[in-house]
């Protein structure tokens, strides 16, 4: 089978509800291009660098998975927060990413102006055809949707939508993933 008929077979698959990201399920594996790569170090970022039995990144204690768009008003509010929880936490083994669901050109440059603004360091995938997102969200869930995983690739926690107390929340759930007391 040729790359454009299975990437067509993809995106025309159904996702079931059991096949959707939930706690205590394996995340849904994916490789997807990074539109900070400078800043990450590298042009494409998979869930197993991170996560899982062939984790690259042995050091990961906790991984914290948000999904986003440059129309999300609090998507925008998240990434730097998220920022300031990686830059505290990474020595401790927090990994974060964000994966970006902008299909169009100019949200794509939004998404890119956005990671430049907050200065962020950790990778921000692009999923331009939104097929990692409909495995982990399906079709109708709010963003940003975040998901703090474990290293073993299970899902410990999941966020959708946003929350004025989910900071404060957030960074309780992080500190105990990574075994830290206040």
């Amino acid at each position: 089978m040729n790359r454009t008929l299975l990437l067509l077979a993809l995106v025309a698959a159904p996702v079931f509800a059991e096949d959707l990201a939930e706690v205590n399920k394996q995340v849904p594996a994916f490789r997807l291009p990074v539109y900070n790569a400078k800043e990450f170090g590298e042009s494409s970022v998979a869930i197993d660098h991170f996560v899982g039995p062939e984790a690259t990144d042995k050091n990961t204690k906790a991984l914290l998975v948000s999904f986003m768009a440059s129309f999300c008003g609090p998507c925008k509010k998240e990434m730097p927060y998220l920022q300031k929880l990686h830059e505290k936490h990474k020595a401790n083994g927090l990994r974060v990413m964000m994966v970006a669901i902008d299909t169009e050109t100019e949200g794509q440059q939004k998404v890119s102006d956005l990671i430049a603004e907050n200065k962020v360091t950790f990778p921000v995938a692009k999923d331009r055809f939104n097929i990692v997102a409909r495995r982990w969200l399906g079709t109708k869930s709010p963003l940003p949707s975040l998901f703090m995983v474990r290293p073993d690739g299970t899902i410990s926690a999941v966020h959708r939508g946003y929350s004025t107390d989910g900071a404060e929340l957030l960074n309780k759930e992080v500190e105990a993933a990574l075994g830290l007391k206040k």
